[in-house]
């Protein structure tokens, strides 16, 4: 599901600390998500492969960064007609994931970070699959653990990877076809210019638009303090102009990308909006097929603000318009689809509360 490969800028001469600040969404962007703004699920590879690059070195964090260890909060759609059935189509989900180190990190040391994640579906319909002729599973799950681990080098590379596994599927644990796990492996090291960076990635779900191990190159590019691109695979950009503007931008194949603006409006508060494609991937305890996919799909414009509440916390509200929606099964996501269901835009509406360290 959303998958955040861990290939990001993770200075080699940062503190403990920082490296955490550094860090990716743990949910794995998927991040970048169905459920909210910041991914909570791997339904989407985006958010790990391309993570929130982080600032270029030497210059501090912006206050609304886009990476947060816990979340919790919930998503909310109203009922739409369903494409050429008799009856409408409602989701709303809840989530909570929290990513928290296993031992105090040390200057220069090495980082092992514990991760949990949970996420509820809800497709409230009584659309049937049109080929398989079964009714549209009510309730989807996602409850996944698991360990990142990020190592400093004595050259000024950093090598890590991280781990997860779990159950992504209308029946948790049913049994062992439903099973899925994450995995990625990672070496980034500094260019000659020591600047700039390459990242080698692997990067592995089950659960994932390309559901087999998919390597990735990529040449982290920054020019300025107010500029990071990381071009390659995955691929994403972000531009700081000034304090108060960040813009960010990330892709991971095959139809994963999220462009983000945020605009800070005084000391605890910011606007946000942005776009993005979401899938998530489920695998169906009753499918017929070992190797075959639930997939909920569509693509969102949105906006928002984020309050900032004091000791590391924030709420977040947006409200999105979804757009090329649909559902459906198959092997993998471009080809050979089956009991297509397509239902009609509409709003969804989601709720947060972020802790930012």
């Amino acid at each position: 599901m959303r998958c955040f490969a861990v290939v990001a800028a993770l200075g080699s001469g940062a503190a403990g600390e920082d490296r955490l600040a550094l860090l990716p969404p743990v949910d794995f962007n998927l991040e970048e998500d169905l459920f909210a703004n910041e991914p909570i699920s791997d339904a989407d590879p985006a958010a790990a492969a391309a993570p929130s690059l982080g600032p270029p070195r030497g210059r501090a964090q912006a206050p609304y960064g886009s990476s947060a260890p816990v979340s919790l909060g919930g998503f909310w759609a109203p009922a739409v007609d369903v494409s050429g059935q008799p009856t409408t189509l409602a989701m709303n989900a809840q989530f909570a994931r929290v990513a928290a180190p296993l031992v105090t990190p040390q200057e220069g040391g090495p980082l092992w970070l514990g991760i949990a994640k949970f996420g509820r579906l809800e497709l409230a319909t009584d659309a049937i699959l049109p080929n398989s002729l079964q009714p549209v599973p009510d309730q989807l799950w996602l409850v996944e653990t698991g360990a990142m681990h990020v190592r400093p080098l004595a050259n000024g590379a950093t090598v890590g990877g991280t781990f997860l596994f779990g159950s992504a599927s209308d029946r948790p644990y049913a049994a062992g076809r439903d099973l899925t796990l994450m995995a990625i492996a990672f070496y980034n090291r500094p260019a000659k210019n020591e600047r700039d960076e390459w990242n080698f990635s692997l990067f592995y779900s089950p659960t994932s638009q390309l559901p087999y191990p998919l390597p990735g190159l990529a040449y982290v590019w920054r020019p300025d303090a107010t500029f990071e691109a990381k071009i390659g695979v995955p691929a994403a950009i972000e531009y700081r102009p000034d304090d108060d503007w960040t813009f960010t931008a990330n892709y991971f194949p095959l139809v994963n990308f999220a462009a983000t603006a945020r605009r800070r409006l005084g000391d605890r508060l910011a606007f946000l909006a942005y776009y993005r494609t979401d899938t998530q991937i489920f695998f169906l305890a009753d499918r017929l097929l070992d190797d075959e996919r639930f997939y909920v799909f569509d693509q969102r414009a949105a906006a928002g603000l984020e309050q900032t509440l004091g000791r590391g916390f924030a709420l977040e509200l947006t409200a999105a318009y979804l757009f090329d929606r649909s559902l459906f099964q198959g092997t993998n996501f471009t080809s050979g689809r089956t009991d297509v269901v397509a239902f009609d835009p509409g709003l969804g509406l989601s709720l947060q509360l972020l802790w930012r360290r």
